[in-house]
Order: C-alpha cells, then sequence, then structure tokens
C-alpha cells in the first residue's frame, strides 16, 4: 500500500498526526519538510490541502485526534500512516517527549510492532 491509495479518512488522519507531531517543538526542520513535500507528491497539491483543512476542522485537540485515530481498521492503513509519522518524527535530531508519547501510545493502540 502506498500513500496514494489511502482513503480520504485516513489522510486525514496522517495529516492530523503530523500536524500533531510537527507542532510538538514548534518548528518544521528541512528534513521534516521533505517528509512533507513527499507526501503532497504522492497525493496531490489539492487534495493536501483538502485533507488538511478536513482535519484542522476535525481536530480541535489532541483527544479528537486520537479518538478519530481509533476508527482506523485497516491494518496496512495503520502501519504505512505510523511508518510515514515514524519517519517524520525522527527527521529532526532529537524526538521529544511529546511525539515520543504520541507514538508510543498510537504503536500500542494499533498493534504496531517497531
Amino acid at each position: 500500500m502506498t500513500i496514494s491509495e489511502l482513503t480520504h479518512e485516513q489522510l486525514v488522519g496522517l495529516v492530523g498526526l503530523l500536524e500533531a507531531v510537527i507542532m510538538a517543538d514548534k518548528t518544521v526542520s528541512e528534513p521534516e519538510q521533505v517528509v512533507l513535500y513527499g507526501i503532497v507528491e504522492s497525493i496531490g497539491e489539492e487534495m493536501y490541502r483538502a485533507v488538511l483543512e478536513d482535519a484542522d476542522t476535525r481536530f480541535a485537540d489532541l483527544d479528537a485526534l486520537k479518538t478519530f485515530l481509533q476508527t482506523i481498521d485497516s491494518q496496512e492503513a495503520r502501519e504505512l500512516i505510523y511508518g510515514t509519522v515514524w519517519q517524520e518524527a525522527v527527521a529532526t535530531p532529537s524526538v521529544n517527549h511529546d511525539e515520543s508519547e504520541l507514538l508510543s501510545w498510537l504503536a500500542s493502540t494499533w498493534a504496531i510492532h517497531k
């Protein structure tokens, strides 16, 4: 499975997670920009903007995002989303506590074996 094969709902989860991880340290590093660019390239700029807007509307806080993520039931999509977000998180020299906590919760919730 590739990012371009994710459903709209799965893309909303991916983009919501990416926003949460990126905003955890309040900066977007150059390596993080590369990861984001790859996603935009995979799904197209128009689709990315639509998904980003949808995620911003749906997720007022981290709890809303977590509740939504629990509805994604395709294990293949879960693993792709987790791997993509993990790649973004480790694109910076240090993964901060908030990023680590969110990724640990997600791995446990989605039964991702690291």
